[in-house]
């Protein structure tokens, strides 16, 4: 996490460097990310970075922690008890992340990059433990609606709850390989994710939701 020293700057300056570096690991894995680069495109001294940070990792981490808060207040506005069944909640968990990618573009980028930073080598042993935070996310998720009798009881909790975290991964895959989304032109336009293709990402959820809803929903 970061040192008093950054914590003390400017709003201002904290948010230049931040922005900075949510860009270049968000077009870059953890291990080609330059901190060279990024102190020459701020005019900053290289050896600032290690006063306000531990070191490289300690950045990284820094950054998920932010985009993650920021990401959770959108998510969090989304209450279960507002929607006739899971689905509709489903639906409406990737309306409030559209926005959030409208309205927070390089955390957006950055998040999604994140799988890609996980994988770099140098990095690889936080990758399950990120992992296990995420998938214990949607057990809580499907414990929910299996107490509430809407989810069958006949697969595990733990099955069901890492099918949906796939589910979420194949989501994004699929926006990928069908073009909807690119985050390597959108960045270099300086441009959400989703570069307002609302409808077009919602059909795609609309359409796993079909294919899901009769694997999880109880008999």
């Amino acid at each position: 996490m970061p040192k008093q020293t950054f914590l003390n700057l400017e709003e201002g300056k904290r948010k230049r460097i931040t922005d900075a570096f949510l860009r270049e690991f968000a077009i870059k894995p953890f291990d080609e990310a330059s901190i060279t680069v990024v102190v020459k495109q701020l005019g900053i001294a290289k050896g600032s970075v290690y006063q306000y940070f531990e070191g490289k990792q300690d950045l990284f981490m820094y950054l998920v922690q932010q985009c993650s808060m920021v990401k959770h207040r959108y998510v969090a506005s989304v209450n279960r008890s507002d929607y006739e069944d899971f689905w509709t909640y489903f639906r409406a968990l990737y309306e409030y992340g559209f926005q959030f990618d409208s309205e927070n573009p390089l955390e957006s980028h950055f998040l999604h990059n994140l799988a890609e930073n996980l994988d770099s080598p140098s990095i690889k042993h936080l990758y399950k433990e990120m992992l296990q935070q995420a998938v214990r996310a949607f057990e809580d998720l499907v414990t929910y609606e299996v107490e509430q009798g809407l989810f069958r009881k006949d697969i595990s909790i733990k099955t069901m709850g890492f099918q949906l975290y796939k589910a979420g991964v194949s989501i994004q895959e699929y926006l990928l390989f069908t073009g909807v989304i690119n985050p390597q032109q959108s960045i270099q336009k300086e441009a959400p994710v989703f570069q307002g293709k609302k409808q077009e990402m919602l059909q795609v959820v609309d359409e796993y939701i079909q294919l899901l809803r009769p694997a999880f929903n109880k008999l």
